[in-house]
């Protein structure tokens, strides 16, 4: 059972829930037009050792307000007061786990370890006219679609129909033109280029084996060789959402993580909750 909460916060209120046990605190940050259902799976398993929190990101499932990629950084870091834990480890799925990786650099003190699954590098090194030029994209690829384009996005995010489903649900209230927008504000406020960056916390990099949104696996890939601090996984038989596509895998190797990171459980949890 997960409790539910509101955060007020600037032009939005943010819906989360929260539930499971007084050890480490895990944030889990759900995709574009997706909501904070992405992570049932996880959620159901992780909460017998984790307290785990699920927000809906502005503008997604419960909460209210415009998406713009600098205002969800800031909510999420506003959740992190309301939480009170001394450190938590952030779990994100594409675009949550973009925001994931701008709370870490803005603040990384207050992120133990973090999980990006399914997502791009924020700071890899990019050419100043490939946001312009896939917005352009995306934008022409919303108006040739017309009604088609919510489901081409579904079949894109995952292969298992039901899956699809769920993303098709989601995203029903939403306009070709606010989907492509809240694409179109990760593009040109959430990537940099900043190639010497390095993660200053533990990672898992992970993608799904049939993920063919942009270069995401192959740069995933890439990006785990220069990250000393990082782990890869592929999870088979999976798209672009695989927490949902294979949960059993992705759970497994999630779990396996955060039992290293936080300590193992017959050590007990090395970090807790201040609350």
């Amino acid at each position: 059972m997960l409790s539910p909460h509101d955060l007020p916060r600037p032009g939005a209120t943010i819906a989360w829930w929260s539930g499971g046990t007084t050890g480490p605190t895990v944030v889990l940050l759900h995709g574009a037009t997706l909501d904070h259902r992405a992570w049932a799976p996880q959620v159901e398993d992780l909460a017998d050792r984790y307290r785990v929190v699920v927000p809906d990101l502005r503008g997604h499932g419960a909460s209210t307000g415009h998406f713009a990629f600098e205002d969800a950084v800031q909510d999420v870091l506003a959740l992190l007061d309301e939480l009170a834990a001394p450190q938590v480890v952030l779990v994100g799925l594409s675009l949550g786990a973009n925001i994931a990786q701008e709370v870490v650099y803005c603040a990384p003190e207050r992120v133990a370890a973090l999980v990006v699954a399914d997502a791009t590098c924020n700071r890899v090194a990019r050419t100043p006219w490939e946001a312009p030029m896939t917005v352009a994209a995306l934008n022409a690829q919303a108006m040739a679609a017309g009604d088609d384009f919510a489901r081409y996005a579904a079949e894109a995010t995952a292969v298992d129909p039901q899956v699809q489903a769920y993303a098709l649900e989601a995203n029903a209230h939403r306009s070709n033109q606010e989907t492509v927008a809240i694409l179109a504000s990760l593009l040109t406020g959430g990537l940099k280029s900043e190639p010497a960056y390095r993660l200053p916390v533990p990672a898992l990099l992970v993608h799904g084996d049939r993920d063919r949104i942009g270069d995401i696996a192959t740069g995933t890939r890439t990006w785990a060789r220069r990250e000393p601090l990082a782990e890869y996984a592929v999870i088979p038989g999976a798209g672009h959402a695989s927490n949902l596509d294979n949960p059993e895998v992705f759970t497994a190797v999630l779990r396996a993580f955060l039992d290293r990171v936080t300590g193992s459980p017959e050590q007990g949890p090395l970090l807790t909750d201040a609350a």
